[in-house]
């Protein structure tokens, strides 16, 4: 049955979330937010033994689940439908079952490791910069107005302050031509998002450089280092960049009548 977690909670659900792309965004959550509020909120499923089979996190109604053998998936889509998340991203099987209608399939893959022979990232580039490059290459997901660029450098240096999040770009001669940042940070994991690199400049390694400089540097920390592809032209920089496909997500969006 699912319920509200509570502090006696945390530990036992940070042992569940481990080694898991998606436990990495609950744990992280968890971290930085906290789970008693209307914004960030977290449940746990229990079978009867009382033994943890699954974890939901919503943070601002968008969710993310993790399942585990014995999970009720009924229960969890009476769940997502009666709470009408905005979004819910989990593992592929999970999301057959939950809301098998219509979903993106997204692959993951896992970081197995990458020599970097060149080296051209800096930690401390102009975010505004960095907000600007990524507005260029993902117009869907951001906003070309001020207050969204204030919203998103506010919750990132606020992750960031309380090392869960961070960044690397090449800068040359000042400017941000690529840079990469971890969506979610945990104890053990790490989920790298927001890969971009200057459209006149591609193709000359830079994307790479900034992958591979944050994926060694969150390894060398002893995470697992995750990537959640948004579509499947990219697969194969990935792969060529040291990381192997490790299963596939499943993502959704104001998808409230399951």
């Amino acid at each position: 049955m699912l319920k509200i977690a509570s502090v006696g909670d945390l530990k036992e659900i940070k042992s569940f979330c481990l080694n898991n792309p998606f436990g990495a965004y609950i744990s992280c959550r968890a971290e930085a937010y906290g789970f008693e509020t209307e914004f960030s909120k977290l449940w746990c499923g229990r079978n009867n033994n009382d033994e943890l089979v699954s974890v939901v996190s919503s943070l601002g109604g968008n969710a993310v689940i993790l399942a585990g053998d014995g999970c009720d998936y009924e229960e969890l889509s009476f769940m997502i439908s009666a709470f009408s998340m905005n979004s819910v991203l989990t593992d592929y099987d999970t999301g057959t079952k939950c809301f098998p209608a219509r979903f993106q399939k997204k692959e993951i893959f896992r970081f197995s490791g990458c020599d970097l022979k060149k080296n051209e990232a800096e930690p401390e580039p102009e975010m505004k910069d960095v907000y600007s490059l990524f507005l260029s290459c993902f117009p869907e997901s951001y906003q070309a107005d001020k207050d969204s660029y204030l919203s998103w450098l506010s919750d990132f240096m606020f992750r960031k302050n309380r090392k869960l999040a961070r960044i690397k770009a090449a800068v040359i001669d000042g400017k941000v031509l690529s840079a990469a940042l971890t969506s979610a940070e945990s104890e053990d994991g790490a989920v790298i998002s927001s890969v971009a690199c200057n459209e006149k400049c591609r193709n000359n390694g830079y994307g790479k450089t900034v992958l591979l400089s944050l994926a060694n540097e969150l390894k060398a920390d002893g995470k697992n280092v995750f990537v959640i592809s948004e579509n499947c032209s990219v697969s194969e920089f990935y792969k060529k960049s040291g990381f192997e496909n490790c299963g596939f997500a499943a993502y959704t969006e104001r998808h409230n009548n399951v």
